[in-house]
């Protein structure tokens, strides 16, 4: 027997459902499995007005999801994507943030990608956007510099994984389900309940390990509740306390540690003083950028290793460090950290990026770009 909450019950969201969903929040209560598998059944597929659409996602915002929603949110995004399966000898990472921490830094998670995966230590399956809320997401790097993140044949992405120890997972081709609200998104121009369930959706089905950047500190407890059910080995669950869905120099950061052990999960939580592994503080303005382009190039600077002890160097390297040790539960952060910063004296995460743009995508795109580098 079904009810009229049921998703099975009646595809289409009626107006009654729709009025009794924002009622609900409205009293800041919270929604049940089912009703928001309900909602973003019907909104991933085109049934819902803009209007409820938008009032939908304030609403979450304003009353904060918890558990039950989200878990409701990653089971239909994971159900309808394109899901692959990249056969690796390393442990094969994300890092992923969140974003919405409105800081207008460049973009750290990719660069720290691409350094990490430099290592050889791990493999890493970079899944990400294009930015809906700050200055320049993942995804519009990777498609300044000729990675072909649009291409849907699978194929591709796996072999860059494979061959090359990276590939950019770009969300709207595995995700496609999605395509309704990626204008919403866009139209909000801020944080939604996406942003936190858009990482935890990585298309791989043997992803090993996750670092997990949060911008907002109510996460830091509702996450790791959530990792039992993508089925990871290890999570990094990271925070800095002034605000980045990073870890910074520019404060302490909070890490939180899910690691699966003896058939369960633990968590231990550390407070990590980037001074305490010999980097220097910094400010927020010493790794802000201006604008989009600015963003990539400086990206790309501290990849081919232009800006040597900077600021932006030093959140690079710690970054990678952690991406390391996600995939690596042996080796310590100061050893990860030492490890990132030999790749990047050895030019390998530019011969990385090079031979999979080379084998991949358009290498002239790459070579505009390393044109305002000055190398």
């Amino acid at each position: 027997m079904t009810s009229d909450m049921d998703p099975k019950h009646d595809k289409k969201m009626d107006e009654t459902f729709g009025k009794h969903v924002l009622r609900k929040l409205a009293k800041k209560e919270h929604l049940t499995f089912q009703e928001t598998e309900k909602v973003i059944l019907n909104l991933k597929d085109g049934n819902c007005t803009d209007t409820f659409s938008a009032a939908f996602l304030m609403s979450l915002i304003l009353n904060g999801e918890n558990e039950e929603e989200l878990s409701a949110i990653i089971d239909v995004i994971r159900s309808s994507s394109n899901r692959i399966t990249p056969q690796t000898s390393v442990p094969l990472v994300d890092n992923c943030g969140t974003g919405g921490d409105m800081l207008n830094t460049f973009n750290i998670s990719t660069a720290a990608a691409l350094v990490a995966g430099s290592s050889k230590k791990i493999a890493v399956a970079k899944h990400g956007n294009k930015s809906s809320s700050g200055v320049s997401g993942s995804a519009d790097f990777f498609e300044r510099i000729g990675y072909p993140i649009q291409d849907n044949k699978v194929d591709t992405h796996v072999k860059s994984i494979e061959k090359h120890g990276l590939g950019f997972l770009y969300a709207p081709v595995f995700h496609p389900s999605l395509k309704s609200v990626i204008k919403l998104r866009k139209e909000l121009g801020i944080r939604t309940v996406f942003n936190t369930a858009g990482p935890l959706c990585n298309p791989c089905t043997n992803l090993h390990s996750q670092v997990i950047g949060l911008s907002n500190p109510n996460d830091l407890d509702l996450i790791p509740k959530l990792i039992p059910i993508l089925g990871l080995n290890r999570a990094l669950i990271i925070r800095s306390q002034d605000g980045m869905d990073e870890l910074s120099i520019t404060s302490t950061n909070t890490v939180k540690y899910v690691f699966l052990e003896d058939g369960r999960y633990n968590t231990r939580t550390e407070i990590l003083d980037p001074v305490s592994l010999g980097l220097t503080k910094c400010s927020i303005s010493d790794i802000a950028v201006k604008n989009k382009n600015d963003s990539i190039n400086q990206t790309l600077r501290v990849v081919y290793g232009c800006l040597p002890n900077s600021p932006k160097e030093n959140m690079v390297l710690l970054n990678s460090a952690a991406t390391i040790v996600a995939g690596n539960g042996e080796i310590s952060f100061e050893d990860a950290l030492s490890e990132s910063l030999d790749c990047i004296r050895n030019g390998r995460p530019q011969l990385l990026l090079r031979n999979l743009i080379e084998d991949v995508g358009d290498i002239s795109k790459l070579e505009i770009a390393e044109k305002t580098l000055d190398l």
